[in-house]
């Protein structure tokens, strides 16, 4: 059924993404979009992290956001979704809010994690929890028209760096930020399960989709 992915990808490869096991915490927009490629892209194993429900606000960006999923646990949509279309996905669920306290036990044994939060603090303590957890962090945020992604590994302390000044994002987006977006992360996510060495690290990748402007700010530390 996936076969045309060997067309991008060695059998190597793709056996590599199907073991690696992600977990992808908040699944609003962005989380919800970037697991749905994750299964199309070969991901066998995910972990849903959120505990926010499906309401009429998210009609304008949220893949799975529709009349019949109105005030169901964002995490169950997504589950019932990724298994239409992957019946064999083992798909983990936490309807739970992640934070420093029962972070670890949500996140368990992944070996690569996905930030899709959509406020700062959750993003810190998602860089803390990689940090700790040995893992590397794929970050994503999107507001309006604008959106950015990152890959973080333990040491390197960039979102503390990116996030020193701003306090507090808006949490609403362009449908079209988001895919891009999400696309962006995924993308980083299968060059890390893969071993590729051309991976966004030390850098930030910001997209103006309104301008349709992408550029890059090297981040590290000194």
């Amino acid at each position: 059924m996936f076969q045309k992915n060997l067309e991008f990808l060695t059998e190597e490869q793709a056996e590599k993404i199907s073991r690696r096991k992600v977990a992808v915490v908040g699944t609003g927009a962005l989380g919800q979009m970037a697991a749905h490629e994750l299964v199309r892209s070969g991901f066998e194993q995910i972990t849903l992290i959120d505990s926010d429900i499906m309401d009429e606000s998210n009609f304008n960006r949220q893949l799975y956001a529709a009349n019949s999923t109105m005030n169901q646990l964002k995490v169950n949509v997504l589950e019932k979704g990724l298994k239409d279309i992957r019946p064999e996905a083992q798909i983990t669920v936490h309807s739970e809010r992640l934070n420093e306290a029962n972070g670890k036990a949500l996140i368990g044994d992944v070996d690569i994690l996905l930030d899709c939060v959509d406020d700062i603090p959750s993003k810190l303590c998602l860089e803390k929890l990689a940090e700790e957890l040995g893992i590397p962090l794929v970050h994503g945020a999107v507001e309006g028209w604008y959106g950015q992604v990152a890959v973080v590994y333990p040491g390197d302390g960039l979102l503390s760096m990116l996030y020193r000044t701003k306090k507090d994002q808006q949490v609403s987006a362009m449908v079209t930020t988001v895919n891009v977006i999400a696309s962006l992360q995924v993308n980083a996510v299968i060059k890390i399960a893969i071993e590729s060495e051309n991976i966004l690290r030390h850098r930030v990748l910001f997209a103006d989709l309104w301008k349709g402007d992408f550029s890059f700010t090297d981040m590290q530390k000194h």
